[in-house]
């Protein structure tokens, strides 16, 4: 190890101590290229696991490592079968002795037998390889951890199968350091399971995690792969068909209208094989009100509310459905949107331009207000437009003190 990573540095990581970033990262990322390294982290962690055990952690290292387990299930395993491990050597010295002395009494008999620690450190390393080898190898638990860090604000306007409910945010910040480390191990992983055993469930799991980091072309082949060993996934129809909503937002205009009807397409096929399957119920009443079908939009947000008339998604789904049975402003052009948001702002009818923005947020066609007032200051900024320019940094203001007292929504605030 370098002067910068000693062993007290890897012992305070171990511990969840390491708060800079730069030696963080530093770490990590030995962790996945440096064999050696990650071997020696390896024998501090089971070192500092055997201290636990055995006592010899003073209080604030004892709470530090307990605070650890809540997310390592690696971690509480190793100290599980330590433990056990501890007990079976306390009965084991018991009947080598015929006695029954305190349990702290037959442990420490135990480890003063040199023979009975190397026995014991040899099958701790194989049962700990063993089961973090074949743990590593279970996909589910890698989804399960890409879907916890998308609990408070979901990835893609449509609906992911199998993700739970979070509300959606167009503007979003750079993940959290701690994410990013989470994310490029469970890349890694997902990678390592598609390269080893090509599957229907390995380029699954991998196209989700693409489509999470908008990475759209990727998801695409690897859903399309996925395809192959199953073609009637209804899942993975699905989820093909959100990488191309979702990428028809991020295109040209030559290209939006392509992507957006192979969405409705997927989206449809995987309602014909599973007719109970409400994500993709959801994404096909989307997609048909997105490509201004408001006739067939209406009919499919009613039939979804009928099979989900009370979960947070059915919340949206009236949402959607109020704003085509009212004439929202879904069916203007981009101009006539911004024009009617900004005459309702100068008026001070701020129900009004609230409405409008609630209407045309994170919509596929381009009529958000706040990416208009966006562009529109930044045209201003161009032309050395001061007042336009003043005005739809205020506008901007106000849309962001809206999301933040209706919705706790800080992505809007300047």
């Amino acid at each position: 190890m370098g002067p910068a990573i000693n062993e007290a540095t890897v012992r305070a990581y171990l511990l969840g101590r390491v708060s800079d970033e730069t030696t963080l990262e530093g770490i990590e990322d030995l962790m996945f290229t440096d064999e050696e390294f990650c071997s020696e982290v390896a024998l501090a962690e089971d070192g500092l696991i055997n201290d636990y055990v055995f006592g010899r952690l003073n209080e604030a290292d004892a709470k530090s490592f307990q605070a650890t387990l809540e997310n390592n299930s690696d971690r509480r395993f190793k100290l599980e079968l330590t433990q056990a491990l501890r007990v079976k050597a306390l009965v084991e010295t018991a009947r080598a002795a015929e006695a029954r002395p305190s349990l702290l009494a037959a442990l420490k008999a135990f480890f003063h037998q040199p023979q009975y620690v190397g026995a014991f450190a040899i099958l701790l390393i194989a049962a700990v390889t063993f089961v973090i080898y074949f743990r590593s190898k279970d996909r589910t638990d890698d989804l399960a951890e890409l879907r916890s860090i998308y609990q408070q604000s979901r990835p893609t306007e449509t609906r992911l199968a199998e993700f739970g409910y979070a509300p959606f945010a167009e503007l979003r910040g750079a993940s959290e350091p701690a994410n990013q480390t989470r994310l490029r191990r469970i890349e890694i992983n997902l990678i390592d399971a598609a390269e080893k055993g090509s599957s229907a469930e390995t380029h699954h799991a991998l196209g989700v995690f693409y489509l999470t980091q908008r990475k759209f072309d990727d998801a695409i082949r690897e859903f399309e792969s996925a395809l192959k060993f199953a073609p009637g996934s209804a899942r993975v129809h699905n989820d093909l068909g959100v990488a191309h909503f979702e990428r028809s937002k991020a295109v040209t205009k030559e290209k939006r209208f392509e992507d957006a009807a192979r969405s409705l397409e997927e989206f449809t096929k995987a309602t014909q094989l599973d007719g109970s399957f409400l994500e993709a119920l959801f994404n096909k009443s989307l997609a048909l009100q997105e490509m201004g079908m408001p006739r067939e939009a209406e009919e499919s947000w009613k039939l979804y509310l009928q099979k989900d008339p009370s979960s947070p998604w059915a919340a949206e789904a009236r949402k959607h459905l109020s704003s085509i049975t009212s004439g929202a402003s879904l069916f203007k052009t981009d101009e006539q949107v911004l024009a009617d948001f900004l005459a309702a702002y100068r008026n001070q009818d701020e129900p009004r331009a609230q409405k409008i923005h609630s209407e045309t947020k994170g919509l596929l066609k381009g009529p958000t207000v706040p990416l208009q007032l966006s562009r529109r200051y930044l045209l201003a900024k161009k032309r050395s437009n001061t007042e336009e320019a003043k005005e739809s940094l205020a506008a901007l203001s106000f849309i962001g003190q809206f999301e933040q007292a209706q919705n706790s929504e800080f992505f809007f605030l300047n």
